[in-house]
């Protein structure tokens, strides 16, 4: 990996941003991200939160490893422990890999903090699947969320508001994001 986080970020959100027609001016009013900080971001000077990140992935119809995520290079892939491009925030995720057949998925390694994080709807359709492996974690929609500890798992619509919010500590699991 040759390429900083910001850098790839940079030319991920610029070529998704000019591959769907839009503006500057037109993401930032469709994402809700200020356009001084989106044009930081597609500078490499920013320092986006996951939160951010999204919005802008949700406003493009992307997904988040879309902006995050390094091209393929080879058939086979190992991402080592403690590698691969993370996103840091309340939510702390590592993408692992991104699976595409009739549906894209991505599988994030996840380290929750005790700080909740609200997530706003993903694009219709998108689901969340996580297995809990350390920890325990209040997760899902926010009418109706869950508790669960290590070795639990939830699947549910990624497109409502849903939260995750570490218990007692920090807690750790494995996503898998599926879009349409």
């Amino acid at each position: 990996m040759t390429d900083s986080p910001a850098t790839r970020i940079a030319a991920n959100l610029r070529a998704l941003r000019e591959a769907r027609g839009l503006s500057v001016v037109a993401l930032a009013e469709r994402s809700g991200v200020g356009r001084a900080t989106l044009t930081n971001i597609e500078a490499g000077r920013g320092n986006p939160t996951i939160d951010t990140l999204y919005a802008l992935a949700d406003a493009l119809g992307a997904a988040l490893g879309d902006l995050i995520g390094e091209p393929a290079r080879t058939r086979v892939e190992v991402v080592r422990a403690g590698h691969g491009t993370r996103v840091e925030g309340a939510v702390s995720a590592r993408l692992l890999d991104r699976v595409r057949g009739h549906r894209l998925a991505e599988f994030y390694e996840v380290e929750f903090a005790t700080t909740a994080r609200h997530a706003d709807p993903h694009p219709a359709g998108v689901t969340e699947s996580l297995l809990v492996v350390a920890g325990r974690l209040r997760v899902g929609p926010v009418t109706e969320p869950a508790e669960l500890g290590p070795g639990d798992f939830i699947r549910f619509p990624g497109d409502v508001p849903h939260l995750y919010q570490a218990i007692g500590g920090p807690a750790r699991g494995v996503l898998v994001m599926a879009h349409p």
